[in-house]
């Protein structure tokens, strides 16, 4: 009996090293997977941060000075002409590539190392509107070559205007980029031309009209500069006053006008002072009394009447709608542009 316990204490004490050794091995490998996968993680994480950090250096000799710079900065602005040439995604433009491999513009290198300082503050500031953008010249009198580089390069608010021009039937409202709203009102409500100087100051209007419960798409609009939507009618006859004294003779005009416009940027704008406000497409010659009634290229005429008018029936109109006056299924509104 006592041989077989000294027995078995031998046997323990020779297999317990073996034990703890393969305990201890254990413990070692599984700690050493820890820190594998662990290092693993932080190289993948640290690669991935990398990864986003790296952008591409691109080599440019602008009017034979060479400048380099991160492909960000050109991109700064999105969809601009600058920002699409040099998109990884670029496919269609063919960009001008000197002896060296360094893309190739002929602009003032002045200019253009100007122009990247203004996109490298861009690119760290949060997300704007390209129409919402101003870049100044370096000089006061470089203005006029500075601004032909960023037209050629689409870095001009009117490049990320939307729409630029004309007239138009059912234009969305999501397609409009660059107008803010600055007045609407119902047909029912007499129009007050003193908003064009108030509200709606801005250097191009865009003006609209549609049904009211039409929320996403005008039923005519057009687009005009400050300076071409007053275009004054001529009275349609006029005659003196002859009852009145030769030192007091007026000259008395009927309500009827004649409206001849002259179409900048395919629109027509008319308006007679204290009566009427509109415009047609194109170059035409009409009357109003005091709105314009013609149906000739209709849907592409609008007229609004003033409060001094509704008297004598107005005759507002939205394309082929007429006889709009003191509607209010009907609805104006009018955008602008600093």
């Amino acid at each position: 009996m006592m041989l077989y316990i000294l027995l078995i204490i031998g046997l323990v004490i020779y297999e317990y090293p073996i034990f703890a050794y393969r305990v201890i091995l254990k413990n070692i490998t599984h700690g050493e997977d820890n820190f594998a996968i662990k290092k693993s993680i932080h190289n993948d994480r640290h690669m991935k941060k990398y990864e986003s950090l790296s952008d591409d250096i691109i080599e440019l000799n602008i009017g034979g000075q060479k400048m380099s710079t991160l492909r960000s900065t050109l991109t700064a602005v999105p969809n601009s002409k600058l920002s699409l040439m040099f998109s990884k995604d670029n496919t269609k433009t063919i960009l001008p590539i000197d002896k060296q491999g360094a893309v190739f513009f002929d602009y003032n290198p002045i200019y253009f190392n100007y122009l990247l300082d203004q996109l490298r503050t861009i690119k760290r500031m949060s997300k704007a509107s390209g129409y919402q953008l101003q870049f100044s010249p370096p000089f006061i009198n470089s203005h006029m070559n500075f601004t032909h580089m960023l037209v050629d390069l689409g870095l001009t608010p009117d490049y990320f205007l939307s729409p630029m021009e004309g007239t138009h039937i059912n234009l969305t409202v999501n397609s409009l980029a660059g107008w803010q709203e600055c007045y609407r009102s119902t047909y029912a409500v007499p129009f007050d031309l003193s908003v064009l100087t108030k509200a709606c100051n801005g250097s191009r209007l865009l003006v609209a009209c549609r049904p009211v419960n039409h929320k996403k798409m005008f039923t005519l609009a057009a687009i005009g500069e400050r300076e071409d939507i007053l275009h004054p009618c001529l009275p349609k006859q006029c005659k003196i006053n002859t009852k009145s004294k030769k030192k007091n003779m007026k000259l008395l005009c009927s309500s009827r006008y004649q409206c001849i416009t002259q179409a900048k940027r395919g629109v027509g704008w008319y308006h007679v002072n204290n009566q009427t406000w509109g415009f047609v497409r194109g170059s035409l010659s009409f009357v109003v009394n005091p709105c314009d009634a013609s149906n000739l290229d209709s849907d592409y005429r609008l007229c609004w009447s003033s409060q001094l008018e509704r008297k004598q029936g107005g005759g507002d109109r939205c394309g082929s709608a007429k006889n709009l006056q003191n509607s209010n299924k009907w609805e104006r509104l009018i955008y602008y542009i600093n």
